[in-house]
């Protein structure tokens, strides 16, 4: 004799799983390649409540973009979200490069050149 016990699954909402829905729909927000560099570095804190805090860089995410899938996700889960601009040191140069393309690889091909014509600038010097 088999007993199936058929156990229904629990949602168990934690500080990781909440970051990282947060942090899908910030890339789904995004509209170009320095927008998903922007979700991608933004620093996301949830609080013991799950309230959520977001943490933009100003040079990589618009100040007044609404990041609005992530604020449905928020509102789905029944939580705020506050949202922070900053100024931080980023990891590549000329970050509105990205603005100019929804393509990674041509942001990196352009951001590469960008970085050899400066070498060559001052090579002349």
């Amino acid at each position: 004799m088999v007993d199936i016990a058929d156990t229904p699954l629990k949602l168990d909402l934690d500080a990781e799983k909440i970051t990282l829905l947060m942090r899908s729909a910030l890339v789904e927000d995004a509209s170009n390649v320095s927008e998903r560099l922007g979700a991608l570095f933004a620093d996301i804190f949830v609080h013991d409540d799950n309230d959520v805090c977001i943490t933009f860089d100003e040079d990589l995410w618009p100040e007044h973009k609404e990041p609005i899938s992530a604020l449905a996700v928020a509102a789905q889960l029944g939580i705020n979200v506050d949202q922070e601009l900053c100024l931080r040191e980023l990891p590549f140069a000329w970050p509105g490069l990205g603005e100019h393309t929804k393509s990674t690889v041509e942001y990196t091909q352009t951001m590469l050149k960008a970085y050899a014509d400066q070498r060559a600038d001052k090579d002349v010097e």
